[in-house]
């Protein structure tokens, strides 16, 4: 998953998306009984599926970002219109689940995205227009931003 530090995610031109960022993978293994110590048996680990649907709408946030997770900066994303829809909807769907205490957080996030996707969508995918921009890096550095930020990526960890 990216990091949640979001100056770094804003050096490399991906977007700032730090509920989804937070988001754990748990594994979980298929252990054997006394009786299959020593067997050839494979064991096989799975993906645990969300279990709220908040959890959910958070994978559904993290799966519609992948196409811009980690591009460097003069990157193109392509289909920029499709993926900035799908990220909309999918930030929605998470703010609109978040528990009241951080919906503020969320919609400070969401405004940073925004921008984001507007500038990507305006400059044709190309994620240089991030790096140029002295106001994603600025709103991205604020300390209010950094707290929200915080808070959200605690809450996801604990939650998801």
């Amino acid at each position: 998953m990216s990091s949640v530090r979001i100056s770094t995610s804003q050096r490399h031109g991906a977007l700032a998306l730090p509920a989804v960022a937070a988001a754990v993978l748990v594994l979980t293994a298929c252990g054997g009984s006394v009786a299959d110590r020593g067997s050839s048996r494979t064991v096989t680990t799975t993906q645990a599926e969300a279990v709220t649907p908040f959890c959910e709408a958070v994978e559904n946030s993290r799966a519609a970002t992948r196409p811009v997770s980690g591009l460097g900066t003069g990157r193109r994303v392509d289909d920029v219109d499709g993926v900035a829809d799908r990220v909309r909807a999918a930030n929605e769907q998470v703010t609109a689940l978040a528990p009241q205490e951080l919906r503020a957080d969320f919609e400070r996030a969401n405004a940073l995205i925004e921008h984001q996707l507007r500038l990507l969508e305006a400059n044709g995918g190309d994620t240089l227009a991030l790096a140029r921009d002295p106001d994603i890096a600025r709103e991205a550095t604020d300390p209010g931003y950094t707290a929200a930020s915080s808070r959200i990526n605690e809450y996801v960890r604990a939650t998801c």
